[in-house]
């Protein structure tokens, strides 16, 4: 599977997002899907923060000192975002990327690529039939219902009700 532009995984809470979905293989199966080497490092080698090591097979992208120079004048001037944010940030700009995050925080800041969340994810997968509208109904609840998954309840919600509609028609 493979998405239309190749995309920079930004913080673990999207992977735990997707994995809580049952879609992580999906996600790790996607040609175009990126991480940051220091971001890898940080979010899932020394936290361990998810239970699934198939996400080592996702392709790592490493920062030259330059990048690594800007990220951190990025973060020395705007620090409301983390280190690794703007490594991604610098990573995706150069290497014309979209970002896939969890941080609301670091969609605000970034105006000149696109940034995506987990709920586009999904939805691309829809679009490109690997799953169908049952399995997209399914990961709506699964979030609506996970206090551990910061989507809006609003945007679930809504999200739900026009799915369900969808399932009605067919």
């Amino acid at each position: 599977m493979s998405t239309l532009n190749p995309i920079l995984i930004v913080d673990v809470n999207v992977l735990i997002h997707i994995e809580k979905a049952g879609l992580l293989k999906e996600l790790v199966n996607d040609k175009n899907i990126r991480i940051v080497d220091l971001v890898f490092c940080e979010e899932y080698e020394y936290k361990k923060n998810l239970a699934s090591k198939s996400v080592e097979k996702i392709k790592q992208i490493e920062l030259n000192e330059d990048q690594v120079f800007e990220a951190h004048k990025l973060f020395e001037e705007s620090p409301r975002n983390s280190i690794f944010d703007y490594y991604c940030y610098v990573a995706a700009r150069d290497n014309n990327y979209s970002l896939l995050t969890g941080d609301w925080k670091l969609k605000k800041k970034i105006k000149d690529i696109p940034v995506h969340g987990a709920v586009w994810y999904v939805q691309r997968l829809k679009e490109k039939g690997i799953i169908d509208n049952k399995k997209l109904k399914e990961v709506y609840k699964i979030w609506l219902n996970d206090p551990r998954v910061y989507i809006d309840e609003t945007l679930l919600k809504n999200l739900l009700n026009e799915i369900e509609k969808e399932l009605v028609k067919e």
